[in-house]
C-alpha cells in the first residue's frame, strides 16, 4: 500500500492526532466562539441538555488536508480533487452550523454541485445501476453526471439525517469505510484502500471526543463533508473496479439510505414536507422508547451514547453480506430488500412496544376510575 508499512502507520497516527487535537481545541475554546458554534436551538431532534460545539467538521477537514500532505501521488490525486469538490457541500453545512439559516434544499443543491465537480475533476460517473430500462439513459453523459451527483447528494444527506446521537454517524462511517477498504483490497485497488484507511483515522480522531460524552458534534458541515467523501468513495469503488457491483456500495450504506427512504415515505404519508424535522427516526425512537425507559438513571450524555450501538448493529447486519457477494447484483438487491424489511420490522416492534404500554396504562386508568 505504501513503500514501507511505517509510512501507513504515520499517516494513520498523524490524521488521528490532527482530528482529535483540533476537536479538543474546539471544545476547550468554546467560551470564545460558542455563541456561533453551539447547538443551542430548541427542537424535536435536540436530545442533549448542554450547549455543545457543532463544528467537528472543521477538525475532520483539517485532518484530511494533513493526510493529503502525507500520501503518495496516486492517493494524493484522488483525495485532492475530492477535497476540492467537497467544498460546496462542506461550506453549505458549516454555514448552517454557524447561522442556522441554510435550508435543507440549499444544502442538497450544494452537495449535488460537489458531485458534479467531482465528476468533472476525476472523470468518474455512474453508467449503469443494473436496471435494464434505466441503464440506456445513463449512457447519455449529462444524464449520467446528473444521476451520479443526485446519488452522491442523497447519501451525504442520509449521513446528516442519522447524525442524531453521540457516535452514531461517526460509527456508521467507520463501518462503511472499513468494508469499502476490504472490498478495495480484494480487487487490488490499493489507492482506494489507503484512502479508506485515512478516512477511518480521521473519523476516529473526532469520535474519541464525540463518544461517549458528546463534547463536540459533527454538525452539518462534518456530516455533509464526510457523507460526500463516503458517497464518492462508493462511486469510485464501482467505477474503478467494474467487477464490484454498483449495488455493493448501496448495501454497505444500507442503513442510512433506508432511514432516508423510510423518512420520506413517512412524511409523505403524513402530508409533511420531506425537509421537516421530526423525532420519528429509528434512532429517535430507540432513545425515547428504549433507552429512556430502561436506562433512565444514567446521565443524559450516556443515555444519548447508548443509541449508537443499536444502529451500528443494524449497519453491520445490512453491510457485512456485501463483503462476500460484492460481485453478485441479484443477491445484493435481495440483501438490500431484506435490510428494508428488517428495518421495518424493528421500527414496528419499537413503536408497538410503546403503543402497547400506553394502551395498558389507559386501561389501568379507566379501571381505577
Amino acid at each position: 500500500m505504501f513503500d514501507h508499512s511505517d509510512s501507513l502507520f504515520r499517516l494513520v497516527i498523524s490524521s488521528f492526532v490532527v482530528s482529535a487535537g483540533i476537536s479538543i481545541m474546539i471544545v476547550l475554546t468554546q467560551a470564545y466562539h460558542g455563541k456561533f458554534t453551539h447547538d443551542n436551538r430548541p427542537g424535536v431532534q435536540r436530545f442533549h441538555d448542554v450547549p455543545t460545539p457543532r463544528v467537528g467538521g472543521l477538525a475532520m477537514l483539517s485532518a484530511l488536508i494533513s493526510g493529503w500532505l502525507l500520501v503518495d501521488n496516486g492517493v494524493r490525486h484522488l483525495l485532492g480533487f475530492m477535497l476540492l469538490a467537497g467544498i460546496p457541500a462542506f461550506g453549505a453545512g458549516l454555514l448552517e452550523d454557524l447561522t442556522k439559516e441554510v435550508t435543507v434544499g440549499k444544502r442538497l443543491i450544494a452537495t449535488m454541485l460537489s458531485g458534479v465537480i467531482a465528476c468533472v475533476l476525476l472523470g468518474y460517473n455512474l453508467k449503469s445501476i443494473g436496471i435494464p430500462l434505466f441503464d440506456p439513459l445513463l449512457a447519455i453523459l449529462p444524464l449520467s453526471v446528473a444521476f451520479t451527483a443526485f446519488s452522491v447528494s442523497g447519501v451525504a444527506n442520509a449521513i446528516n439525517i442519522i447524525d442524531g446521537f453521540n457516535g452514531l454517524a461517526s460509527g456508521v462511517l467507520i463501518i462503511c469505510f472499513s468494508i469499502f477498504c476490504i472490498m478495495a483490497m480484494h480487487v487490488g485497488d490499493v489507492e482506494l484502500a489507503t484512502l479508506c484507511i485515512l478516512q477511518i483515522a480521521v473519523v476516529l480522531g473526532f469520535m474519541v471526543v464525540n463518544y461517549p460524552f458528546g463534547k463536540i458534534f459533527m454538525g452539518d458541515g462534518g456530516a455533509y463533508l464526510m457523507g460526500f467523501m463516503l458517497a464518492w468513495t462508493a462511486v469510485m469503488l464501482h467505477v474503478r473496479n467494474p467487477e464490484i457491483s454498483v449495488w455493493a456500495p448501496v448495501v454497505v450504506c444500507g442503513y442510512p439510505i433506508i432511514e432516508t427512504l423510510f423518512s420520506m415515505v413517512r412524511r409523505y404519508w403524513k402530508s409533511i414536507s420531506p425537509g421537516s424535522a421530526d423525532s420519528e427516526h429509528l434512532h429517535s425512537l430507540i432513545k425515547l422508547r428504549i433507552v429512556r425507559r430502561y436506562f433512565s438513571r444514567l446521565p443524559q450524555c450516556l443515555k444519548n451514547s447508548l443509541v449508537a450501538p443499536f444502529c451500528w448493529m443494524l449497519t453491520l447486519a445490512c453491510a457485512i453480506p456485501a463483503i462476500e457477494f460484492y460481485q453478485d447484483t441479484q443477491i445484493l438487491v435481495l440483501v438490500f430488500s431484506g435490510g428494508c424489511i428488517l428495518y421495518g420490522v424493528i421500527y414496528r416492534l419499537i413503536a408497538h412496544l410503546d403503543n402497547a404500554e400506553v394502551a395498558t396504562s389507559k386501561k389501568l386508568i379507566r379501571k381505577d376510575a
